[in-house]
């Protein structure tokens, strides 16, 4: 399952006032990228709506693209609980691809997450190591942590597949397929929780008769 991020560990050595104030951080950088997108975001504008100082923003997380890194890994932390407590429950894969499916539509179609990711598509052609980080820190690690949930499931004799990293990129794809490009070149409407879910329980049984042990 996924290992602790650096956000995570970034906490564990903080005093309670010290987490408090990262938190207003990471609150505040997330606001203004999904808002202003990465290149136009400014340190200054989430330190003036945390409070606090420069000072200890740049401690805390080095520079803007620290972060940035911070607060994206914060934004899809839910999705890899997800996977972490349905392990750990030993609930029944439909139940956690389920539970993944609808987070992750949701989280995808939010308007702030869509200007963010046109905004860095356009930037990396500028600057690839941004598209690079991106990548690396919010849909390749969400994909590792589907692929290592899988890994656990064919040795408890719940799937059988042959290769769980390549079996994640497919239920994410066929999860997101069209209505993703849909959302990120604007075309309307955006889709409803009941649609959403309706989506995520289809996808789920249409992967699992494929894959079931």
């Amino acid at each position: 399952m996924p290992r602790h991020s650096p956000t995570e560990a970034a906490d564990a050595s903080l005093t309670p006032r010290g987490v408090a104030r990262r938190e207003r951080l990471l609150d505040a950088a997330r606001d203004v990228f999904l808002e202003q997108g990465y290149a136009a975001a400014s340190v200054n504008e989430v330190v003036a709506r945390a409070g606090g100082s420069l000072a200890t923003l740049y401690k805390q997380f080095g520079n803007k693209e620290g972060l940035f890194t911070a607060a994206m890994e914060r934004q899809v932390a839910t999705a890899w609980r997800v996977l972490e407590e349905g392990q750990r429950e030993r609930r029944a894969p439909e139940e956690v691809l389920f539970e993944l499916g609808r987070h992750m539509l949701a989280l995808v179609q939010e308007p702030g997450v869509i200007r963010l990711i046109r905004g860095l598509a356009f930037e990396a052609e500028r600057a690839p190591a941004l598209g690079e980080l991106f990548l690396a820190r919010g849909p390749d690690r969400t994909r590792q942590a589907l692929a290592d949930y899988f890994t656990d499931q064919v040795a408890r004799g719940r799937l059988s597949l042959d290769d769980p990293r390549e079996a994640a990129g497919m239920f994410m794809g066929m999860l997101l397929g069209e209505w993703h490009l849909d959302a990120l070149l604007g075309r309307p409407p955006r889709l409803d929780t009941a649609q959403r879910e309706a989506r995520a329980r289809r996808c789920t049984a249409l992967f699992l008769s494929g894959v079931s042990a």
